[in-house]
């Protein structure tokens, strides 16, 4: 009908300013992590930084505003949307883009193929939906095969996948400053890994909560107030 229709425009046009609103205070919240750290400890400054699920290429665009003499190594395995990250990065030496997506182990596994790329996540075994192929390499030997012995910062983003990443990087994590994830904040958000199974792993080696970023309230459940995901950091106790 037409007040159907004209309902489904308005939610449609809403959800869509609300991810534009958001995508664009995203890229002002790694400057504000940064500002934040180098409030805290003084002369800390970003060499090597990892952007593992990079999207298009928002987040290492902000990194390199924020500190351009820092490297900054972006992995995005799926093939649309790396293609608009070599686009957006092109003529920036300082980023390095590799389409690998990043686990516990090598693999290749299922990638959803989302209308919105940022929702692009690994399937696993129980989801009931095909994607795309994708290559899964371990962070541990991806870091080796770059020759890099110090990260000042690991960013992971990658809607779910984020525990497996981790892992891959566990025989590294010694050599990592700062450590950032996606947490699930309530039980109601079976996107997200949930925070106290992303804090176990990284207290039981040997990093410590530094701050929490980027709170978002839950939109699903009627909209239940309660926080849905956040950006925790992680500091290295060494």
């Amino acid at each position: 009908s037409p007040w159907f229709g004209r309902c489904f425009q308005h939610l449609a046009g809403s959800y869509f300013q609300a991810r534009k609103a958001q995508m664009a205070a995203t890229k002002a919240v790694e400057t504000t992590e940064f500002t934040v750290i180098s409030r805290r400890i003084k002369g800390w400054t970003p060499s090597v930084i990892l952007d593992v699920g990079a999207n298009v290429g928002q987040s290492a665009l902000g990194f390199i505003k924020a500190y351009p003499q820092a490297m900054v190594h972006c992995f995005e395995p799926f093939p649309a949307s790396y293609r608009k990250l070599l686009a957006n990065t092109r003529g920036h030496a300082s980023i390095m883009a590799h389409q690998i997506g990043l686990g516990a182990k090598p693999a290749l596994l299922q990638m959803s193929d989302s209308a919105i790329s940022t929702q692009n996540r690994v399937l696993s075994d129980h989801d009931p939906e095909t994607g795309i192929e994708v290559a899964i390499h371990q962070g541990a030997a991806v870091l080796k095969r770059l020759g890099l012995e110090h990260v000042s910062y690991l960013k992971i983003d990658t809607e779910g996948h984020d525990l497996e990443v981790l892992q891959g990087f566990a025989p590294s994590l010694g050599c990592i400053d700062f450590i950032q994830v996606e947490a699930g904040m309530n039980r109601y958000n079976t996107t997200h890994v949930p925070y106290q199974r992303l804090a176990d792993f990284m207290n039981d080696h040997g990093f410590l909560l530094f701050y929490i970023f980027e709170q978002i309230l839950e939109f699903k459940k009627a909209g239940r107030p309660v926080l849905r995901r956040a950006n925790p950091v992680f500091i290295n106790a060494r």
